[in-house]
């Protein structure tokens, strides 16, 4: 099946993070101008891209602070 790379970014988090803290901390995965954003539950917004560089250790600083 063909996902999205925010899709497969979530996806990848399951196993780093554990499900239930993933689904506290994503509330969307939203497309914007042709660029794709996640958005937390903290309402920070963040382009999938400087996620997937960032690593899951400050992406999750980064949505719960």
């Amino acid at each position: 099946m063909l996902q999205s790379s925010g899709q497969s970014w979530i996806e990848c988090g399951s196993p780093n993070m554990g499900y239930d803290l993933r689904n506290q901390i994503v509330a969307d995965v939203f497309y914007d101008n042709g660029k794709e954003f996640i958005k937390f539950t903290n309402d920070e917004v963040i382009l999938v891209e400087t996620a997937w560089r960032m690593g899951w250790e400050r992406v999750l600083n980064y949505a719960t602070n």
